[in-house]
C-alpha cells in the first residue's frame, strides 16, 4: 500500500497499523481507515505545515492510497476535524474518502435548497392546480341562500315594476275614443320619464347583481390556482449535481410521479389579508422546500426517502445511487471462501439477528391540522398502515418473547383529491346557471357555472396556508383518481417495507471470520456488500482488510429461514 500526500510519496509512521475498514450497518462507513488517526512526520509534517499556511485549514489536502493491481483510493486530510493534532516534528490527521459517503453526507447536510437557489441552480418545476374547501360548508350555503335570495328578489321586483312602467306607456299611447281621437300627451311624457327610470334601475340592479355574483362566487369559490412543486427526481439529480455528484435510482426511474409540494411559508411574500381575489393565482411556494419545510436541507430530505422507502443511499465514485435497501443482492457477483469463526478451537460460531424482529411496524404520514383534509375521510383512512409479529401457535403465552416497535416516521402529509363537487358547490352550481341564463338574455353573459364546475379533479386544502410539506402523485401536476393505490402507507409496505418481515429478514450472523482477499476483491465489495460466500449468498455486515499482513476480517450474515412456519404477519387498524 503506497501513500500520497499532494501527489508526493510519503511513509506515515503507523503505516503498519493502516487497515481499511468498511461497516455497511447502520449509516454506512466504507472505505474508512482503521486507525483513528494517521502519523505524518518529516516531509508529511512539512507539506501539512505549508497547506496551512497557503490555503489554511479550510480546505482539504488531497490524499491517495495506491494498491496492488492499479487499485487508487482517493481521501483527504481534514484539516479542521477536532481530532488533528500538531506536534514538534509530526501532527497526527483524520482522513476522510473524497466523493465518498462522509463526504457526502456533510455536504448533504448542510446545503439547504434555498442557498442551491441562490447560487444559479434552476429545478424544473411542476404547476399544482388546487383550490380552498373550506370546512364551513354551512355557512357558505347560509350566505349564498341569503344572498341570492335577496339579489333575486330585488331584481324580479325591478322587473315588474319595468314592465308595469311598459303596460301604462302603451296604455297612455293607445288613441282615445272621440272625434278626433286623442291622446293625453302629459301623460305619456310623464310615463316614458318613468319607464326609462325603471329600465335604468332594472339595468342598475342586473348589474349590481351581476358584480356581486362575481364577488361572492370568487370569494367562496374562487378559480383554480397553482402551486409550485417539484419531482422527488428532479430535486435529487439536481442537488446532487451542485455537490459535484450524479444521482441515480430505478425506484423513481420506475415511478417517476412522486412529487415534493412545499409549504407556503416563504420569506417575501404578500400578506393574504391584503390581497386582492384576482391576484390569487400568483404561486406561494418557490417549489423547493424552503426553512419553513420539514426538510430544509438535501440531506434531510434524503434521510426522509430513505425511511419512506425502506431504502439505503451509498455514495461510490462520485454516483450517489438510491435504492431499496435489498436492491444490492441481486446485484453480487463476489465470490469468497472463508475459514471457521473460531481458528484456535477449529469450530464455527454464529448467532441469530433477532435484533431485527419486531412485534409493531407502524409507517404513517403526517397529519397536518392547519389542513383539515389531510384529517377527513379517505386520506385519514390511508395516512397510516400498522402490522404485528404473530407466533404461529405457542405452548406458554406468557413466554412468548416477539416484542420491538418499528416506527416509519415519514415527514410529509399527503393531498387530499378533490374528486367532485360538494352539496354546497352543487347548490351554487345551479344557482350559477340561474344568473348565467339571466345575464346571457341580456347579452354579455357571465361564467360562473363552468367556474364552480371546474373545481374538481384537482389538490384541495381547507386554507391557503399549511405547515406540513406534502407528498403527492401526479401527472401532469395532477392526482389521477387511483393515486390512493401506490401512495398510501399500505401502498408503501406492498412495494418497500414488506421485505423487513422477519419471515423475509431471518438470517444468521458470523462475526471476525478470517478471509484471503484481493484489493480488487475488496474494492468490489464497497459498491455492493452483497457476495457469494462458500457458495452461499451473503451480506457482508463489515469489513477489515490489512494489506500489510494479506488478510481481511469480515462479519457477515447469510440466510437461515429460522422464522419459516412459525410467525404469521397480520396488519391490524384496517
Amino acid at each position: 500500500m503506497k501513500h500520497f500526500l499532494n501527489d508526493i510519496e510519503i511513509s506515515p509512521r503507523n503505516r503498519t497499523e493502516i487497515g481499511i475498514t468498511s461497516d455497511f450497518t447502520g449509516d454506512p462507513n466504507v472505505l474508512n481507515l482503521s486507525v483513528e488517526n494517521v502519523v505524518l512526520p518529516r516531509e508529511a509534517f512539512d507539506i501539512v505545515k505549508q497547506h496551512v499556511l497557503s490555503q489554511g485549514l479550510f480546505e482539504g489536502i488531497p490524499y491517495r492510497i495506491e494498491m496492488e493491481g492499479g487499485i487508487v483510493l482517493n481521501y483527504y486530510v481534514d484539516l479542521v476535524d477536532s481530532n488533528t493534532k500538531f506536534r514538534d516534528y509530526e501532527c497526527e490527521v483524520q482522513l476522510k474518502r473524497r466523493k465518498g459517503q462522509d463526504q457526502f453526507w456533510e455536504n448533504a447536510q448542510g446545503t439547504s435548497f434555498e442557498l442551491m437557489l441562490s447560487k444559479g441552480m434552476i429545478y424544473q418545476l411542476t404547476n399544482i392546480p388546487y383550490v380552498v374547501v373550506q370546512p364551513n360548508l354551512w355557512e357558505q350555503a347560509l350566505t349564498l341562500s341569503i344572498a341570492f335570495y335577496v339579489m333575486g328578489k330585488e331584481l324580479i321586483e325591478a322587473g315588474q315594476a319595468l314592465v308595469d312602467s311598459f303596460a301604462e306607456l302603451i296604455q297612455a299611447t293607445t288613441l282615445n275614443a272621440g272625434v278626433p281621437p286623442s291622446v293625453d300627451t302629459g301623460d305619456v311624457i310623464v310615463l316614458v320619464i318613468k319607464t326609462l327610470a325603471r329600465a335604468a334601475y332594472f339595468a342598475l340592479t342586473l348589474y349590481l347583481l351581476i358584480d356581486l355574483g362575481s364577488q361572492i362566487v370568487m370569494l367562496i369559490f374562487p378559480p383554480i390556482r397553482y402551486h409550485l412543486g417539484c419531482k422527488f427526481k428532479e430535486l435529487c439529480v439536481k442537488s446532487c449535481a451542485f455537490l459535484g455528484y450524479q444521482f441515480e435510482s430505478t425506484i423513481f426511474d420506475s415511478e417517476p410521479q412522486w412529487t415534493h409540494l412545499p409549504v407556503p411559508l416563504v420569506k417575501d411574500r404578500q400578506s393574504i389579508f391584503d390581497l386582492e381575489p384576482s391576484f390569487w393565482n400568483n404561486a406561494f411556494t418557490k417549489g423547493v422546500p424552503s426553512a419553513s419545510d420539514t426538510t430544509p436541507t438535501f440531506g434531510l430530505f434524503l434521510e426522509a426517502l430513505e425511511t419512506m422507502f425502506n431504502a439505503q443511499v451509498k455514495v461510490n465514485n462520485g454516483v450517489v445511487r438510491l435504492e431499496r435497501r435489498d436492491w444490492w443482492m441481486d446485484q453480487a457477483s463476489n465470490q469468497l471462501i472463508t475459514a471457521l469463526a473460531l481458528q484456535d478451537k477449529r469450530i464455527d460460531q454464529y448467532r441469530y439477528n433477532t435484533e431485527d424482529v419486531w412485534k409493531r411496524y407502524y409507517i404513517h404520514y403526517q397529519t397536518d391540522f392547519s389542513d383539515i383534509h389531510t384529517l377527513d375521510g379517505e386520506l385519514y383512512d390511508v395516512h397510516n398502515a400498522e402490522f404485528s409479529t404473530e407466533p404461529t401457535s405457542f405452548l406458554n403465552s406468557d413466554l412468548i418473547t416477539i416484542k420491538g416497535l418499528q416506527d416509519v416516521n415519514i415527514p410529509f402529509a399527503l393531498g387530499a383529491r378533490k374528486n367532485k363537487l360538494n352539496w354546497v358547490e352543487n347548490y351554487a352550481f345551479q344557482l350559477a346557471g340561474l344568473i348565467d341564463s339571466v345575464t346571457s338574455a341580456f347579452g354579455g353573459g357571465t361564467n360562473f357555472q363552468a367556474q364552480i364546475g371546474d373545481r374538481k379533479n384537482v389538490l384541495m386544502v381547507s386554507q391557503q396556508f399549511y405547515s406540513i410539506s406534502k407528498v403527492l402523485w401526479t401527472e401532469n401536476g395532477r392526482q389521477p383518481s387511483t393515486y390512493l393505490t401506490p401512495i398510501s402507507a399500505n401502498g408503501l409496505w406492498n412495494r418497500y417495507h414488506y421485505i423487513n418481515q422477519i419471515q423475509e429478514n431471518d438470517w444468521i450472523i458470523k462475526e471476525q471470520v478470517r478471509l484471503r482477499m484481493s484489493s480488487v476483491d475488496f474494492v468490489s465489495l464497497q459498491d455492493n456488500n452483497f457476495a457469494e460466500i462458500d457458495g452461499v449468498l451473503c451480506e457482508i455486515l463489515k469489513i477489515e482488510w490489512i494489506d500489510e499482513k494479506s488478510f481481511a476480517q469480515i462479519t457477515y450474515r447469510e440466510r437461515n429461514n429460522y422464522s419459516s412456519g412459525k410467525v404469521v404477519t397480520i396488519e391490524i387498524n384496517q
